[in-house]
């Protein structure tokens, strides 16, 4: 650590959103850089809610570290393998020009109360998704599901190392394509990985119905492979645990949280493994302005079980629930809800306004 000059930066107002691209619901995230704004690459990972240094360590940290010193002992002429670490124009350049943050300034004044006006970085992605929904428009992929993780092509990851593969899931992509537990990724789409997090930035801005070039290391010798990516792989990514889900859940499931039924009770209740099935776990008191919230309002209760969800039917998260309205649905002023409640089927009518 002595040989980095430390910056740390604890609030999104003013922040340069062309150089400060990264995942907007992490807790600690960390840029590697040239003085000159070369970005050397990432560090960061999240997958889970409560525990947020799940997919993280000290040990993953420090090689990190040393992977972005070895980038600099060959910059400047490593420049060009590390240009598209950086990303392209944002949509905003700075988080206030948002609409939904156009009351936050691009300054802190300290002589005041800081609560009310500091920028926290899942407000900047909330902002990103506001543009869309506000506008009864799709949200795209990559704004739905953002920097997705490796697993949803069958990678996993150890946190323990850079890019080391912990496991690949039997009949995935990913195992199709010929990668295999504990093969360390070199490079991805030309550029060096030093965490799981660079892993992720490469995802995040790839297009579908691509295949990304990759090195790895395989005991000892390097592989050439290719990662693939179909048509519709982002849709797979699991965003539950981000913050930024519980604006999406009042918007989209008018603040239900939902979770998949388990296989024994959906034999209890006679439902398919392939057939929707989502138990109601909460339902937010309020919405935005302190009123109830559209699940309340169409008398959706916790405990319920959703069967089907406008006209689908079919066996879907509440990732894919989320999906479908915010994606399939922007028009939509509200959709039809099957509910099963202590053995009987119940129709009510869900609000999206």
């Amino acid at each position: 650590m002595d040989r980095f000059v430390r910056v740390r930066i604890v609030q999104g107002n003013g922040i340069n959103l062309s150089l400060f691209q990264f995942d907007y619901d992490l807790t600690f995230a960390v840029f590697f850089m040239n003085a000159d704004k070369t970005i050397y690459g990432r560090f960061g990972t999240r997958t889970d809610f409560r525990n947020a240094g799940k997919d993280i360590s000290i040990a993953g940290f420090k090689l990190a570290l040393e992977s972005a010193l070895e980038l600099h002992k060959g910059y400047p002429e490593n420049k060009d393998i590390l240009a598209a670490k950086t990303g392209p124009e944002p949509l905003k350049r700075t988080p206030e020009a948002f609409p939904a943050l156009l009351r936050y300034s691009s300054e802190v004044n300290f002589n005041q109360r800081i609560g009310g006006q500091c920028i926290h970085c899942h407000q900047i992605g909330e902002a990103q998704r506001e543009i869309h929904w506000y506008d009864r428009k799709p949200v795209p992929d990559e704004v739905l599901y953002p920097f997705p993780m490796p697993d949803v092509l069958g990678i996993n990851f150890s946190p323990q190392h850079r890019a080391k593969i912990s496991k690949v899931t039997p009949g995935s992509s990913a195992e199709k394509d010929g990668f295999k537990r504990a093969d360390e990724i070199i490079t991805l789409a030309g550029q060096p990985i030093i965490s799981i997090a660079d892993v992720q930035w490469v995802l995040h801005r790839s297009p579908e119905n691509t295949a990304l070039p990759a090195k790895v290391n395989r005991h000892g010798e390097e592989i050439k492979l290719n990662l693939t990516l179909n048509s519709g792989w982002r849709k797979g990514s699991d965003i539950s645990w981000r913050t930024t889900t519980g604006e999406l859940r009042l918007v989209a499931l008018g603040g239900m949280t939902l979770k998949d039924l388990s296989e024994t009770d959906r034999q209890h209740n006679g439902i398919d493994a392939s057939e929707m099935a989502l138990q109601v776990e909460n339902i937010s008191h309020r919405d935005r302005r302190g009123g109830q919230t559209n699940a309340q309002r169409a008398g959706i209760r916790r405990g319920d079980i959703i069967i089907a969800f406008g006209e689908r039917t079919d066996r879907l998260s509440e990732s894919g629930i989320i999906g479908f309205v915010l994606q399939e649905q922007p028009q939509a002023k509200s959709l039809p809800v099957k509910l099963l409640r202590n053995g009987e089927q119940i129709q009510v009518n869900l609000s999206l306004e």
